[in-house]
């Protein structure tokens, strides 16, 4: 007999020989999927004591939790079949001058985000799903190469019920929520389509054009293929200022980046305009009021000095959208931004080291940014820095790795004296500087510690501790991941403080496997203790927690 299989998240049915339970039914939800026989039996025991450790009664959470629970086990399956393709050609190679190459994604997470009261819509405690696939064709030669890619992004079960009012959205599902007026949103559009000229032929060794529409991160123009070291800058470095990985859509970038390369040195330029994303599922279309130009001329590793790399930049940032401006100044003196537009450059450097000492290695880095131009009808000054440095046992069991970080940026210390002192953090990742993004880097002082530890070569342990506050008490805490959209959202958000500082803590804790270069999966679990800021805003609640799982298969 053929009928509907009952706890699917995604609201569609499957066709299969199991009848659909009843609530009252429901004590054995994990063998009732039709996917359950796909599972190794020794992995089928431990789903089934995880899935049922869930009240029978909450039959929404049981129904999410089994399905995750399959596609990890489907995963660990997969396992041997993937690794015995490490030894042979890359997968999706056509022949010498065609690859396919693509990407699964997906993710779960649950929310238990900080509270306003009294206000409506202020659900805080919900879970969603996301699911990405990506598929592109790279063309290669001599002389030029093309890459075409395509995305598919589906977002399913958002909240229609967590942007608070007073409050604005209530983590990220509300967020998602906000932009794409749906509890299932999905999209299928073209993530990247470019042309890259390859110079060397006509006397131009590492010269390189790129027109078209692609990802792009300032702080990565090159990598050293030292793993270590492009671990530093890829998660400490990047992405400060511009970055594709904005939560789960993304975001690319249309125009043009000349790159040349050289064995001591490396020059990128890049005039580029946004497309949307971030939370809008709808990434097609480009952004076309916002024009960025950026610059970075960086020293190589060991070229100035032993272990370390240089780099100065620079972003000219303007924004003239059909939009208003966040700041501290009431809402009534805030030109929109297609009258007064904002026009800000960024001129910054950094230095990162990393050097053997002992019985482990050290490192090290600075990062320093300094902003002038105009804010709409204000002048603009503000700056941000961070320093770092930390030591690794590399001779300890599980190589612990102990770091310590400091990051301020500047606020504004007066609303109406014709000059704005709030850094702005232009087009950066989603979570790679708050992986609980409550909070952003403007107006920020974010001191913290970092325990990192790999029981396995393939294993890596991270724990955060984070004390967080208000450069300015007199300017507003800000959250946000940026512009997402052409018009409507700023793409930033801002709360009063209430004359205090203590933003709180935060603690983070991230478990993160990589089962071989073609599969990984992650597990990451925030707390929020909110400190004299958030209580002044959210009084219901005054702590927050999200959990989320995610895997990746790339090929």
């Amino acid at each position: 007999m053929s009928v509907r299989f009952c706890c699917n998240p995604l609201g569609r049915s499957f066709a299969g020989d199991l009848r659909c339970q009843t609530p009252s039914e429901g004590d054995q939800p994990f063998a009732s999927s039709p996917f359950a026989h796909l599972i190794p039996q020794s992995h089928r025991r431990a789903c089934e004591g995880f899935v049922q450790r869930f009240p029978k009664n909450n039959r929404r959470r049981r129904s999410r939790w089994e399905i995750l629970c399959i596609l990890i086990c489907l995963m660990f399956q997969a396992t041997g079949t993937w690794a015995a393709a490490d030894g042979i050609k890359p997968i999706g190679q056509i022949n010498e001058y065609l690859r396919l190459m693509g990407e699964l994604y997906g993710s779960h997470e649950t929310w238990n985000f900080f509270r306003p009261d009294p206000a409506t819509n202020n659900n805080n405690d919900y879970g969603l799903w996301a699911a990405r696939a990506r598929l592109g064709a790279l063309l290669t030669t001599p002389y030029i190469d093309g890459y075409a890619q395509a995305q598919y992004i589906g977002l399913y079960s958002l909240p229609d019920d967590a942007v608070a009012s007073p409050g604005g959205p209530l983590g990220l599902g509300g967020a998602y929520f906000l932009a794409n007026q749906s509890t299932n949103a999905s999209n299928v559009f073209l993530k990247q389509v470019y042309l890259d000229f390859k110079f060397s032929s006509l006397g131009l060794p590492g010269a390189l054009l790129k027109i078209g529409r692609f990802e792009f991160m300032d702080g990565m123009e090159y990598t050293t293929g030292i793993g270590k070291f492009d671990g530093l800058k890829r998660a400490r470095i990047a992405q400060r200022l511009l970055a594709s990985n904005v939560v789960h859509v993304g975001r690319s970038f249309d125009g043009f980046t000349a790159v040349y390369d050289r064995p001591g040195f490396n020059v990128t330029a890049a005039g580029i305009r946004p497309t949307q994303g971030g939370f809008t599922v709808q990434g097609q279309k480009e952004i076309g009021d916002i024009n960025l130009f950026y610059a970075a001329l960086t020293s190589k590793k060991d070229v100035l000095l032993p272990g370390t790399e240089g780099r100065l930049f620079y972003l000219n940032y303007e924004d003239k959208r059909n939009t208003q401006a966040v700041d501290n100044r009431p809402a009534a003196e805030r030109p929109r931004l297609d009258n007064q537009n904002l026009n800000l450059h960024t001129i910054g450097a950094h230095l990162l080291t990393l050097h053997p000492l002992g019985s482990g290695s050290i490192d090290a880095l600075l990062w320093g940014a300094y902003q002038f131009g105009d804010w709409t009808n204000q002048g603009h000054q503000a700056w941000a820095i961070a320093a770092e440095a930390g030591y690794q046992w590399t001779a300890l069991p599980f190589q612990p790795w102990l770091r310590a970080l400091y990051f301020r940026s500047s606020g504004d210390d007066k609303a109406n004296d014709g000059t704005h002192k709030t850094y702005f953090t232009a087009l950066p990742s989603g979570r790679a500087y708050a992986k609980l993004p409550f909070y952003n880097l403007i107006n920020m002082q974010d001191a913290f510690l970092q325990m990192i530890v790999s029981p396995t070569p393939k294993t890596r342990v991270t724990i955060d501790l984070h004390h967080l506050s208000l450069s300015n008490s007199s300017d507003l805490f800000y959250s946000g991941l940026g512009p997402t959209s052409r018009s409507g959202a700023f793409g930033y958000s801002g709360r009063p403080s209430g004359g205090k500082s203590d933003v709180g803590q935060l603690v983070d804790i991230s478990f993160t496997h990589t089962l071989n270069k073609h599969l990984s999966w992650r597990f990451y679990y925030g707390h929020a203790f909110g400190g004299s800021v958030v209580r002044n805003f959210y009084q219901g609640k005054k702590d927050a927690d999200m959990v989320y799982i995610d895997f990746s298969l790339v090929f």
